[in-house]
């Protein structure tokens, strides 16, 4: 499995858009730098495919809305985040909208992955390791172990997350290069950097990987942050009840830290 596979399921082709004449003579421009004709149905369809299960949400609505937002050269990257944004300030009517904005998201970051040539879990710590971000030990470990590792990667679990949890995911703890500033690892790759950051071999690996996957288990930020990173300090802060007001009591705490 790869990072340009995608945690959603395509629906049958459903509402077909006319172009209007100006709509035709536009163009966008994708990824890659390339340019090609505006094909409306092509982003309604987009948000069709992320709408699988989610019987409360209204794609046309979206997609509506992302089609205002086009204009001559406007590019796919800025359609893809009006589409999200869209969904997202839908969610105070209806929570669902919430888990459309997350697929939406999820497929962004897969595409921006995609886009610099990474479509495996072990180019993502190739990659890091390259920009000095991910340590030997890690990289040593996925090199090893690069087959069973990649094929462990289940975008489906992307479905398990809400917008404003993914959204955080992105924005502050998913590995980014150092210039470029893009994430160079997809929320499955970035859970099971560190799964096997803290493993010692690969079915423990994989556990651990199941287990964050599914959100049944996440370690503390400092975890989350530094795992497997060329600064791997992953010590964190932990409440203790107040001790009575006493000198005993006080340095009997210490004693419990």
């Amino acid at each position: 499995m790869t990072a340009t596979d995608t945690a959603v399921v395509p629906t049958e082709a459903g509402f077909e858009l006319t172009p209007p004449p100006t709509a035709t003579a536009m163009s966008v421009t994708k990824r890659n730098g390339g340019t090609e004709p505006v094909d409306l149905n092509k982003i309604v369809r987009a948000i069709q495919r992320c709408c699988e299960g989610l019987h409360a949400v209204d794609p046309m609505r979206v997609a509506t809305r992302t089609i205002s937002g086009l204009y001559n050269g406007a590019t796919t990257q800025e359609l893809d985040e009006l589409s999200i944004r869209t969904a997202a300030l839908l969610i105070g009517e209806e929570p669902e909208y919430g888990r459309l904005a997350a697929r939406l998201l999820a497929n962004f970051i897969a595409k921006e992955v995609s886009g610099q040539e990474i479509h495996a879990f072990s180019q993502s710590v190739g990659r890091g390791h390259e920009v000095g971000l991910i340590n030997d030990r890690l990289l040593n470990f996925v090199q090893v172990n690069a087959r069973k590792l990649n094929d462990a990667i289940d975008p489906g679990y992307d479905l398990n997350f809400d917008y404003f949890g993914l959204r955080t995911l992105y924005d502050r703890y998913l590995l980014r290069h150092p210039h470029t500033r893009k994430v160079i690892e997809t929320p499955q790759q970035f859970f099971l950097r560190i799964a096997s950051a803290l493993s010692e071999d690969v079915p423990e690996a994989l556990a651990l990987y199941q287990r964050l996957g599914s959100l049944d288990y996440l370690p503390s930020s400092p975890t989350l942050f530094n795992a497997g990173t060329s600064h791997e300090q992953l010590s964190s802060c932990f409440l203790l009840d107040s001790p009575s007001d006493s000198l005993e009591s006080i340095y009997a705490r210490y004693g419990d830290i």
